[in-house]
């Protein structure tokens, strides 16, 4: 049974995200950098004041959600455990290129068969289907805090709003700034978002 409640988050700012490059599995390992560290923090001491009911956090096994995971886990006195399945969407040979080819190249993310992703790597629905089967192994009596990536983020928000995931990224619908906040609820079988990619408490 899905969590009732459900917390997603994206890591902290690193140093590939000033540079505004796609990194793929090789960036595995790319730490926060201090901004990113200070915005960590800010984002654990917002989800302590919330007294969440059984929290537990979980984090892609990047280096970098990781330990954006860690100061909230932290904050909330429970422990971190990777959730794979949660990581970043591969993105094959756009490995290196710059974000803005997201939008200036998008045409060249169209695949066969209305797939939408990356040559040579992940298409969003691959990355919101992995996504999704990760949370729905999470036990239902918990209130997950999941940090995650950009990319994978848009594509399970879509997968989990019945959205279509090519849509949602040329309007950019679900991005979400670095340390940001999704809270989504759970009624019956549907998912609605409670607030989208909030910062507020990086301000």
């Amino acid at each position: 049974m899905p969590v009732p409640r459900l917390f997603l988050v994206r890591h902290g700012q690193t140093a590939s995200n000033v540079a505004r490059l796609l990194r793929g599995p090789s960036g595995a390992d790319d730490p926060l950098d201090p901004v990113g560290e200070t915005q960590a923090r800010r984002l654990a001491a917002h989800l302590a004041t919330l007294g969440l009911p059984d929290p537990r956090v979980y984090a892609s096994p990047y280096l970098r959600a990781r330990q954006t995971a860690q100061a909230v886990a932290d904050a909330l006195g429970v422990p971190v455990a990777v959730l794979e399945g949660v990581h970043e969407i591969h993105p094959g040979d756009w490995e290196g290129r710059p974000y803005e080819h997201l939008l200036t190249h998008a045409h060249e993310l169209r695949q066969g068969e209305g797939g939408f992703g990356f040559p040579g790597g992940e298409t969003l629905e691959q990355v919101g289907t992995r996504f999704r089967r990760a949370l729905h192994g999470l036990p239902a009596t918990e209130t997950p805090v999941v940090v995650s990536h950009g990319g994978a983020l848009s594509a399970v928000l879509a997968t989990l709003l019945g959205v279509d995931a090519a849509d949602a990224w040329k309007e950019r619908r679900f991005a979400h700034p670095n340390a940001a906040l999704t809270e989504l609820g759970r009624h019956g079988e549907r998912w609605e978002l409670v607030r989208m990619a909030d910062a507020g408490h990086l301000d």
